[in-house]
């Protein structure tokens, strides 16, 4: 249950070895390298060739993201001939630039083409020549939207008798011509009129009708897609004949650049390098034997002592079936070198959890599809959704102790077996539940004593977590003094004085860190029975999930006696009913399972927050 245990290394050579052992080392995927601190020794510099490679690199992908290629593809070809490949994507670059400059161009002009067809559909409602806003100095005219244009014609009026006022049909839309000195005048008179011009920016200067115009501007449009569609079909022709390559010279290119920039992360002097990392304990010997034999003996490659200030990098090893729940621990953060690794109690806890809340056999079967269909269609979070699908068998195991398919216990007549039944026995259920967080908290503290016991020994481990194991047993004390629950007298003083003597024990623990921290212990003790009772939830989102689907059930059944078209009303209401109630028990069941095990669980032994280990040369 510990991450895999790690070797800190120092390798030292000469700079004539260092190309072929920055080539090993990213072949044999084993070490990773810390950043060298400037201040311990000078840096290196980049080999010659990082340049280059950093520009093929930067081009390749724009051709990616240009032309839309799949970057998972496989490559045609593992490595590329870097000046004949990197002139060759150059040349390609700029054919698909040039393209895609006349594609920009294409789209402007169609933007401009779409305002003036909105122009002219306005002025279309005005019979009038194209010419006549090209007006004179003399003269102005205003154009837009009016409340009524009679009302806009009697204020003009008042104002000059010089004007011509044109509308549509509606009287909404208007034209009005005058004399160009009166402008501000009409213009103050119009906006308190509620007036809001348009501009006809586009269609200003044009002749003709407004209808012709809209006519050959739809016919430019047409010529443009056209022309637009063409360009499309080259990239296409382009994409289909490069994207092999285009991808392996990507992928190639980003492997010779890390291992050009690998000298930034190392010391170096004239005529030496220094590299210090990490090695996986067991890849230990496996790694100096191949270096030795690359370099020719020139290599120097020792095992450091691994000290308190050290940021080891964690790699977590789990069994195949827990590694998807490894998900849930990297979100989280992953625990630091020295804790125990919580992924296999997740393996066990989260489906439990999951299963005992959405418990159908039904909602469990359509789960574990939609798992299994997501995984194919999407091709991404895997993890998550093999997680989710090993929590679904379980709900299914579930809903076959609880006798429930689709909220039903009985299916065509016949009554489903089963063990407790969540519509009848709600306080077993409970009861079930606080048991479940009695387990999984305990548990937690059990963890959390380890690691205080191997980090900071066996003092700072009993104050610190076994306390609160002397504090659950207080429990019965604090139940007989509100009155819920008889005690024998000899039972009631045990159980205070165990209270008393957890909380004395986590004072004192609490007490290295300040006085204030011993004031809170009395305070911090009250959160143990407040974690218990956070597991009454998995009773209550069960049950709330068991009563919407007989609800929902019940429902439909009144639609079915009816006969007829009802039955089809029925049909769809008991799919749209289970199809809310199944996503609202995922997203129930997923979310608090999840919180327990973040909230109740890993406060109680988990701190994280490690760097995750990645070897040099691993690809994300």
């Amino acid at each position: 249950m510990m991450p895999e245990r790690m070797s800190k290394v120092m390798v030292i050579g000469p700079k004539t070895v260092m190309q072929p052992v920055i080539n090993e080392l990213h072949s044999i995927k084993a070490m990773h390298i810390s950043e060298q601190k400037p201040q311990e020794m000078a840096t290196g510099e980049p080999l010659r060739e990082a340049e280059k490679l950093s520009e093929t690199l930067v081009t390749a992908r724009s051709l990616i993201s240009h032309l839309g290629i799949n970057s998972t593809c496989p490559p045609a070809r593992k490595t590329f001939g870097t000046k004949k490949d990197a002139e060759k994507i150059k040349e390609l670059q700029k054919e698909v630039n040039e393209k895609l400059d006349k594609l920009k161009a294409l789209d402007e002009r169609i933007r401009a083409l779409q305002q003036l067809e909105s122009e002219l559909t306005l002025l279309s409602r005005i019979n009038l020549p194209l010419e006549a806003y090209s007006c004179c100095k003399s003269l102005t005219y205003f154009a837009g939207h009016v409340k009524n244009a009679d009302e806009a014609r009697k204020a003009v009026a008042k104002i000059t008798e010089k004007f011509e006022l044109y509308s549509s049909d509606d009287k909404k839309f208007m034209v009005i011509f005058a004399e160009a000195p009166k402008r501000q005048e009409i213009q103050d008179a119009l906006t308190s009129l509620g007036f809001s011009d348009i501009s006809l920016a586009s269609a200003t200067g044009m002749k003709g009708s407004p209808e012709e115009n809209m006519k050959r501007a739809a016919q430019e449009k047409a010529g443009i897609e056209s022309q637009k569609t063409s360009i499309n079909a080259e990239l296409k022709k382009l994409k289909d004949k490069w994207q092999e390559i285009i991808t392996a010279i990507e992928s190639s290119a980003a492997e010779q650049l890390e291992k050009a920039e690998a000298p930034l992360r190392f010391g170096t002097t004239k005529n030496t390098f220094l590299i210090t990392g990490w090695v996986p304990s067991e890849s230990l010997e496996k790694l100096n034997q191949r270096l030795e034999r690359i370099a020719s003996g020139k290599i120097y490659l020792k095992e450091l002592e691994i000290e308190d200030t050290d940021k080891v990098p964690v790699k977590l090893k789990n069994i195949k079936y827990a590694k998807p729940f490894e998900f849930f621990i990297k979100l989280r953060g992953l625990p630091l070198y020295n804790e125990i690794d919580p992924t296999p109690i997740v393996f066990i806890s989260f489906p439990l959890f999951f299963g005992f809340m959405l418990g159908d056999i039904g909602y469990g079967l359509v789960t574990l599809l939609l798992a299994i269909a997501l995984k194919k269609l999407l091709g991404k979070g895997k993890d998550l959704l093999n997680s989710i699908a090993i929590a679904s068998a379980t709900a299914i195991l579930f809903g076959l102790i609880f006798g429930e398919f689709f909220g039903e216990e009985a299916v065509l007549g016949y009554e489903l077996p089963h063990i407790i039944s969540r519509a009848h026995h709600v306080n077993e259920l409970l009861a079930a539940s606080i048991i479940f967080g009695i387990i999984h908290i305990n548990l937690g503290l059990v963890l959390g004593f380890y690691n205080e016991l191997k980090n900071h020994g066996l003092k700072k481990a009993i104050l610190g977590k076994a306390s609160w194991l002397f504090i659950e047993l207080g429990i019965g004390f604090v139940l007989k003094l509100l009155g819920i629950m008889a005690l024998p007298q000899p039972l009631f003083y045990a159980s205070g004085a165990s209270l008393l003597l957890g909380v004395s024990m986590l004072a004192a623990a609490e007490l290295e860190e300040g006085i204030l921290g011993a004031f809170k212990a009395p305070i911090e003790s009250i959160t143990i029975f407040s974690n218990i009772l956070s597991y009454a939830r998995l009773m209550a989102v069960g049950l709330a999930s068991v009563q919407l689907a007989i609800i929902v059930n019940e429902f439909a059944k009144e639609f079915f006696r009816q006969g007829g078209l009802m039955i089809l009303a029925g049909i769809a209401i008991l799919l749209i009913g289970h199809t809310i109630n199944i996503v609202l028990g995922i997203l129930g069941a997923f979310l608090h399972s999840l919180r327990l095990q973040y909230v109740e669980f890993f406060t109680k032994f988990f701190k994280g927050g490690s760097e995750p280990y990645k070897p040099f040369g691993e690809r994300n």
